[in-house]
Formats: structure tokens, sequence, C-alpha cells
């Protein structure tokens, strides 16, 4: 998480060690590897592959391996689980726990026992690898007619709980050379299609894929210069979290009332969410509304179909690569930590929120240039007639 956040309050030289946590971790030797791909696989399966022992990612959960389908010649990517990541997660979660309890940083009680409960769900989630290839074919499936994104089928005679055989697909990385110096409507297009994703992943779908870093996208770069239909590639759907309507809807007020700038509407609706509570005086209140207002600062812009040449309809497209939103979000936060009585958020708010942040950071690498509020109306007025 702090891979992802960090470029706005931590120093350069940090941030380019810490990047390199999205998709370029140490890997583990092959040989160590070996050994879980011969117990979940056996001999027998692993004859059918040819591997190649240098992974071509390595993230904090695993590794993955360009392989070939010795029969048929495919091409495949395995994902394969470190060794005991399972019990690696209870006991670094017992012991982070066990930190801030005596840091006195979080406050004690019901709330803190929720949000811990989300974070060994979540982690769970990720580490159950034939719960990610059912969610691979889920999203596969909802989005099988829309031409914008990509997403690899499961190979199901290589996957078990701790391997994940996926059909290898290969594109740039979202914050690479090759996609920076895409014309500025190509970038438009592409930061359209991944808000768009987002929004029917929250308020239509319901089940968002709250995992932001980088490591789990690529563009797939169009050759074709008349054509220009690049496209998303979703590789990563071990973090998806459902959401029930109960907490959608009062999301989508929360939503509109910062579209509307309506701090009525926007503190009972923060109450609704578990957010405020009927005892707050009146500066928590404000400054809720505040953080809330800066937030959704950029979506109060309107847009239009983005050009080729970049443009995005109206006067004063919105420039998402110089927004200082985060910077001024983390300014409020720092004022919250001193007004608001240290309480704990809702549950569903802790990776819900991460996703949200993580687009604002996609949107900025990619430069995109464009305000977003009747796409983003469209679907808020679709929950709202639920």
């Amino acid at each position: 998480m702090i891979s992802v956040y960090g470029e706005h309050f931590l120093p350069p030289e940090v941030n380019r060690i810490l990047k390199t946590l999205q998709s370029d971790s140490s890997p583990l030797s092959w040989s160590e590897m070996e050994k879980v791909l011969n117990r979940q696989l056996g001999p027998d399966l692993l004859k059918k592959l040819e591997i190649e022992k240098e992974p071509i990612a390595a993230a904090s959960m695993g590794q993955v391996y360009k392989a070939r389908i010795k029969k048929t010649g495919q091409l495949i990517a395995l994902k394969i689980q470190y060794p005991n990541v399972d019990k690696a997660i209870d006991s670094d979660l017992r012991a982070l726990k066990s930190v801030l309890t005596l840091s006195k940083l979080v406050p004690k009680g019901p709330g803190f026992e929720d949000v811990f409960r989300e974070i060994r769900m979540m982690l769970h989630y990720e580490s159950d690898y034939q719960r990610e290839a059912n969610m691979l074919v889920t999203f596969k499936e909802l989005l099988a007619d829309d031409p914008r994104y990509l997403i690899p089928s499961p190979v199901p005679e290589f996957s078990t709980k701790r391997i994940l055989a996926m059909t290898l697909l290969e594109g740039s990385s979202v914050d690479g050379p090759e996609v920076k110096t895409l014309r500025q409507g190509r970038r438009n297009r592409i930061g359209i299609a991944a808000l768009d994703l987002l929004f029917k992943e929250i308020f239509v779908w319901r089940m968002v894929q709250t995992d932001p870093h980088f490591g789990n996208y690529r563009i797939h770069i169009d050759s074709d210069e008349n054509r220009m239909e690049d496209k998303i590639i979703l590789y990563d759907f071990g973090a998806v979290r459902k959401f029930p309507l109960r907490y959608i809807r009062p999301f989508a007020r929360l939503a509109q009332s910062a579209l509307d700038e309506d701090r009525i509407a926007n503190q009972q609706a923060g109450k609704d969410l578990g957010f405020l509570r009927d005892e707050d005086n009146q500066k928590v209140n404000e400054l809720f509304s505040t953080i809330c207002f800066t937030a959704a600062d950029a979506f109060r812009q309107e847009y239009e179909s983005p050009s080729l040449d970049g443009s995005s309809g109206g006067d004063c497209p919105y420039e998402w690569g110089r927004t200082d939103v985060i910077q001024k979000l983390t300014r409020l936060a720092k004022d919250a930590v001193f007004t608001f009585r240290i309480r704990t958020p809702p549950r569903e708010a802790i990776f819900l929120d991460r996703k949200m942040i993580g687009m604002y950071f996609f949107l900025s690498s990619l430069g995109v240039r464009f305000g977003p509020r009747k796409l983003l109306k469209h679907y808020l007025d679709q929950v709202d007639q639920e």
C-alpha cells in the first residue's frame, strides 16, 4: 500500500525502492518454487509443461512464470504462491495488532477488531487461487462484450488453491514510457475505460477488485495507428470484495452530496455509513464534509467524448497529472487526527477507499485530461433507482 501511495509524501529515493514491490520484489529461488509445483501438481502434470525458470513477475504473495503446454504449444502464465503464505498472514497480523495496541495509535473495541477481520479476510482471499480463478471467469463474462478490456482465462488443468494457470497476456506498464508517450486522446480513452470499470464494479456489480497497484494492470497498445483501440489488461482478481446494497446506497448518496457540495446530505450519509456520530460537534462534521468535497473535486468536472488531439470537451478539461488532491487530503487527514475522537472507520471502507485512491494515481500517471461528472452521475442515478 505504501508503494502505491508513498510518492506524495515520501522522498523520491525511498519511493523508487518501494515501487519495485508492486511487480519486482526479490524473487525466491527456482528450487524453492519448484517444490511448491511438485507438491501442488505432481510429476505427471509437470511433464506436460515447459517452464522458464526466471520469473516474469515477483510480488508479495507469489511469483509468475512463463510456461508452454508441450502438447498444444500454448503459452501460459503460472502464478505460484510462496510456501506457507497463509500461515504468514495470520502471524504477521497478530504481530501488527500487538504493535498497534501497545503504541495506542488505534482505539480498542469492536471497530478495531472489525478492521482486522476485514484485512485478514481480504488477505486470505488473495491467497486462495481457486477463488481467484472463479473471479477471473466472472469478470471475463461481465466484460465479454466490452472491447476495452482484456482478461486472461484460467487453465484449470494446471491450477490448484496455490497455483493459478492463466493464458499469457503481455503488455506495457501503466507508468512505462510506451504508455506515457501515447497521444493525449489515447491516454484519455484508457483513463475513461479505467474509471468506467471502477463505477461498474462499485455501483452495478457491487463487486470490487480492491488492489489497485500497477503490477495488476498492463496496457495492450494497438499497433494500428488508424484504429488505436488500446486495451487495459486486467490480471489480478484475488482481492475482490463484494459489497451489500445497504452499504452502496448510502455510499452513492455520499458521492452525490460531494458532487453537489451539499453539507447536510453529506453529513447524513456520513452518519449512515458510520463515519460520523450523532454526538459529533460542528467542527467534526465540517471537517468530514471538507474531506469529502476535496476528494470529489475531480469528479465535479464535466467532459464530453475525448478526441484524438487530446481535447475532452468543455473549456477546461481536468488535468489529472497535475492534481494535488492527495496532498490536500493528506494535510486534512493530519487535522482530522486532532479533531476526531480516535475511532476506526467502517470495515467496508478500508479497501474501497484504497481502490478509489489507487484510481487517482492511475489517472495521474497517465496524465489523463477529462472531468468525469456525467459518467459518475450516470451510475449514481442507477443506484438511486434500485
